[in-house]
C-alpha cells in the first residue's frame, strides 16, 4: 500500500473537534458540585471525590483537563480555583456564567438549522426569544461581565455626564446599565424603553434593588412605537442600533433621539466592534453567522457609518473607545454631544 505524502498536520482539525466537547465537560462539572466544593479552598483529589461522592479516578481525569485549560490549579496534589472559575462558575458569584455553560452544552445548537439558511431558508427571526425570565438575567450576568464595567468608566469620564438629571435607556432590558449609572449620579433618573414583557419582568425583578424608584419603564413595540419623550440630558443605547443600520433608517432614529434630547446632552453608544486577535475575531465571526442564520440581520455596525449618520442628525464632538478585547464581546463605546436641533 502507497501512502499519501502529508502537506499538513490534521491534528489541527482533530484538536478543534475535541474542544467541542470542552462545553459539556465544564456542564458535567458544574452541575456535579465541584466548582461550588473548591470555592475559597483547596482539597486533595481524594478529599473532592468523597465530598462529592463521586469516583475518585473519573474525577481526576476531569480535574487534568480543567488543570490544562486554566480553569483549575494543582499544587503539591491540592486542587483550586483559578480566578477565572472564581468569578464565573461559582453559584454564588453575582457575575457567574452558568447559564450560558449550560445554553452551550444542552439541547438543541443554535447552527442546527444552518444548512438550510445557507439555501435560502431563512427563518424569521423571533425576538420572543429575549423576553423570558431566564433570559432577560442571563443577558445581564453577561453584561456585567465587563461591558457594563467598561461602560461605566467612559461614561464617568464624559463631562455631561455628572450634571445630568433625566437619561433614556433605549432598549435597555431590565434597566441593569441604568442601575450602573445610577450608582455613579444621585440627581440621574431614568427612563427605560423595552418590550411590554421586558418591562413587566423588569418591574418584578428589579423592584427591591437599590434606586429602583429613580427608573420608569416605558413599554414599546418597536420602532414606529416610540414616543420617547424631551429634555434628556443623556440618551443610552446598546446594540439596538443593529436593527437601524441602514443609512435612512439609522438617520431618522438618530433625527428622533436628537428631538428627545436637550442641547449639550449626551449620547452614548455601545455595539459589537470588529476585533484584531484571531481567537476573538473568530467568535464574533461566529456570532455574525448564528445570528444571520437565525433571521437576524448583522450584529456588527460600521463605527464610520455611525459617526457619518450622527455628523448629518445634528450632532458632534465625537469620542470613541476602543474595544477591551478581554470582554467576551468587545464593544465600541462611543459619545457624542448634541450640537443642534435638526427638522
Amino acid at each position: 500500500m502507497k501512502l499519501p505524502v502529508l502537506n499538513s498536520p490534521y491534528s489541527q482539525i482533530n484538536n478543534l473537534l475535541y474542544k467541542s466537547y470542552l462545553p459539556q465537560i465544564i456542564n458535567s462539572a458544574v452541575e456535579t458540585g465541584l466548582f461550588d466544593a473548591l470555592s475559597g479552598k483547596s482539597l486533595s483529589l481524594r478529599d473532592l471525590a468523597q465530598e462529592l461522592n463521586t469516583d475518585e479516578c473519573i474525577t481526576g481525569a476531569l480535574l487534568r483537563i480543567l488543570v490544562a485549560i486554566d480553569f483549575m490549579k494543582e499544587q503539591d496534589g491540592y486542587y483550586s480555583l483559578t480566578v477565572l472559575s472564581e468569578e464565573y462558575l461559582v453559584s454564588n458569584s453575582l457575575v457567574n456564567q452558568l447559564e450560558a455553560v449550560r445554553m452551550f452544552s444542552e439541547g438543541t445548537s443554535p447552527f442546527d438549522g444552518l444548512k438550510q439558511a445557507l439555501k435560502g431558508e431563512t427563518k424569521r427571526f423571533n425576538s420572543g426569544m429575549w423576553v423570558s425570565e431566564n433570559a432577560v438575567l442571563a443577558m445581564e450576568r453577561s453584561a456585567k461581565a465587563g461591558e457594563i464595567q467598561a461602560a461605566v468608566s467612559f461614561i464617568k469620564s464624559m463631562p455631561g455626564f455628572h450634571g445630568a438629571i433625566k437619561m433614556c435607556d433605549f432598549a435597555g432590558g431590565t434597566g441593569y446599565y441604568s442601575f450602573a449609572f445610577l450608582h455613579e449620579n444621585s440627581n440621574l433618573h431614568s427612563h427605560v424603553y423595552e418590550l411590554p414583557e421586558v418591562c413587566s419582568l423588569a418591574k418584578e425583578l428589579k423592584c427591591r434593588e437599590e434606586n429602583f424608584d429613580r427608573i420608569t419603564y416605558h413599554d414599546i413595540k418597536g420602532l414606529g412605537d416610540c414616543s420617547l419623550g424631551n429634555d434628556y440630558g443623556v440618551f443610552f443605547i446598546s446594540r439596538f442600533l443593529y436593527e437601524c443600520r441602514e443609512g435612512a433608517v439609522l438617520r431618522a432614529f438618530l433625527k428622533k433621539v436628537n428631538g428627545s434630547m436637550k442641547k449639550g446632552g449626551l449620547f452614548i453608544s455601545s455595539h459589537i466592534a470588529s476585533c484584531s486577535k484571531k481567537e476573538c475575531g473568530l467568535t464574533i465571526a461566529m456570532v455574525e453567522l448564528m445570528t444571520q442564520a437565525k433571521g437576524y440581520p448583522v450584529y456588527k455596525l460600521s463605527v464610520n457609518a455611525l459617526k457619518d449618520a450622527l455628523g448629518e442628525t445634528g450632532f458632534g464632538e465625537i469620542t470613541i473607545l476602543q474595544p477591551d478585547e478581554s470582554v467576551a464581546f468587545p464593544i465600541q463605546l462611543l459619545a457624542a454631544i448634541k450640537i443642534n436641533d435638526v427638522e
